[in-house]
């Protein structure tokens, strides 16, 4: 089990982000409970996610499967990297049809 102290530290991580980086677009965001990372979900398009790509690092890779989302073929496009030392998964739901290169 994660202590407090270690989802303090990611909690801390995502406060410096989002104070340095008032300008990203609005996420979702959640602390892992037995790994302490943080967890965003992103509701714009790929420019959303490009944005973070541009301040954290790190690659972004297409999910193999697609899934549907109110009747729509979808895939999810992950941001994975490491800010102040706390692992980031930042995400976004595109259509499948999308064709996404960064």
């Amino acid at each position: 089990m994660t202590s407090n102290s270690t989802q303090l530290s990611a909690a801390t991580a995502l406060v410096q982000l989002l104070q340095e980086h008032p300008d990203l677009p609005e996420a979702g965001w959640s602390i892992g409970s037995i790994i302490p990372d943080l967890h965003g979900s992103l509701y714009g398009g790929m420019e959303s996610l490009s944005a973070y790509a541009e301040v954290l690092g790190g690659s972004v890779r297409a999910a193999a499967d697609t899934f549907e989302l109110r009747g729509q073929r979808v895939r999810r496009h992950v941001l994975k990297t490491v800010w102040r030392d706390v692992p980031v998964e930042v995400a976004v739901v595109l259509p499948a049809a999308v064709a996404v290169s960064l």
